[in-house]
């Protein structure tokens, strides 16, 4: 019995049981023999094969991993940033005794006046968000750094003719803040609207789930899409896989 089945040779027992003569050789009996080696060996063409086909498939996943993570990421960023916002306004509005649906928190003064917005967001919501920076932007915008890397970019503007409101344009990232930019990737829409924080326009909330997509898909030119944010927060703060993130991505390389 023994391994002489192996190789077909006479073994021949030593003074260690573990070992064996086989030949001028000692091997030991637990080791396999070289002719059953050479049978579980891989080729160098055979191993750059493999890696080969190890490299286009982490080619072609990786895009879509990457994405789906930025998507993630982004949804939550816009759910903590409304809440947030959200919280401060209401405690700005108890401390003021503002009623939710009153017109006229603003003049119409102090639409696109910039000293007037950096005042009321210091004096008003400002006290209760935590804030790492702020500056004015050009006279009219003021913008807004968190601690998780995000912000802002703000002004007080109208909504129709003669209504004013406050305009936020978040940033998932505060290098990408920007008067005026909304794209439904890096930047998004919420409102100050009659004493409510909303996601995107005014008018959004009574748009269908088929219309959102549309709107965010289409937006009015580069770099505003209205309606994605609203369309995400209809989602369950998600980002799904028909929202039009691949077509934002490839609007914003081309320009």
């Amino acid at each position: 019995m023994g391994f002489n089945h192996l190789n077909n040779r006479k073994l021949i027992p030593t003074l260690n049981p573990s070992l064996i003569r086989e030949g001028n050789n000692i091997v030991s009996r637990f080791t396999f023999h070289s002719s059953l080696k050479s049978k579980i060996a891989f080729t160098l063409a055979e191993v750059l094969i493999t890696l080969g086909i190890i490299g286009i498939v982490a080619a072609m996943t990786m895009p879509a991993l990457v994405a789906n993570y930025q998507k993630k990421q982004t949804a939550v960023k816009l759910s903590k940033f409304y809440t947030i916002m959200n919280q401060a306004v209401i405690r700005w509005e108890n401390e003021e005794g503002i009623i939710v649906g009153d017109s006229n928190m603003f003049a119409q003064g102090d639409v696109n006046n910039g000293e007037k917005f950096q005042e009321w967001f210091n004096n008003g919501i400002g006290k209760y968000i935590t804030q790492i920076a702020s500056e004015d932007e050009d006279g009219k915008h003021y913008k807004v750094a968190f601690n998780d890397g995000s912000g802002f970019s703000a002004y007080i503007g109208k909504y129709g003719p003669i209504e004013p409101v406050v305009y936020f344009f978040y940033c998932t990232e505060y290098k990408y803040c920007q008067a005026e930019s909304y794209d439904g990737k890096r930047t998004f829409l919420f409102t100050l609207y009659r004493g409510k924080f909303i996601t995107s326009y005014p008018n959004s909330d009574g748009l269908t789930r088929d219309e959102l997509i549309e709107e965010c898909k289409i937006g009015e030119e580069k770099g505003r899409r209205h309606h994605c944010t609203r369309l995400i927060q209809m989602d369950g703060w998600e980002i799904r896989k028909d929202y039009p993130w691949n077509q934002i991505v490839t609007d914003n390389e081309q320009n």
